[in-house]
């Protein structure tokens, strides 16, 4: 759909470059991933990420304890979850452990579940 264009509801649909870039404004500076392991397993960027690709915002613990983490992690998961989108073997721990195989299989998880699903807005 072009950016800015009307929608069916009559309210102006977003293409997810848009999305991303109001969501890079809303927070003050953008989250980067240097090392896929180990910058998720705070969780914050697991949630950025998918805020991205659905559109919506996500509660999130602030602070860097362990507590924090595995509530964001959960937040992430729960939505994923609460989207039908199947989590075989995906546990908080793996992901705040930085287990590589879990995680690889979670991002390819979302990859397929939004970008190569036949339906538009497969997050919505």
């Amino acid at each position: 759909m072009a950016s800015g264009s009307e929608g069916d509801d009559g309210g102006i649909s977003l293409d997810i470059d848009d999305v991303h870039m109001l969501l890079q404004f809303q927070r003050r500076s953008p989250s980067y991933v240097s090392d896929l392991f180990s910058d998720l397993r705070d969780g914050s960027r697991l949630l950025d990420l998918l805020e991205v690709m659905s559109g919506q915002s996500m509660k999130r613990q602030r602070g860097r304890g362990v507590f924090q983490q595995r509530a964001n992690v959960e937040t992430a998961l729960d939505f994923l979850k609460k989207k039908s989108i199947k989590l075989v073997n995906i546990n908080i721990p793996d992901i705040t452990d930085g287990r590589p195989s879990i995680i690889l299989g979670l991002v390819w998880t979302i990859i397929l579940r939004c970008h190569v699903s036949k339906t538009p807005d497969s997050f919505k």
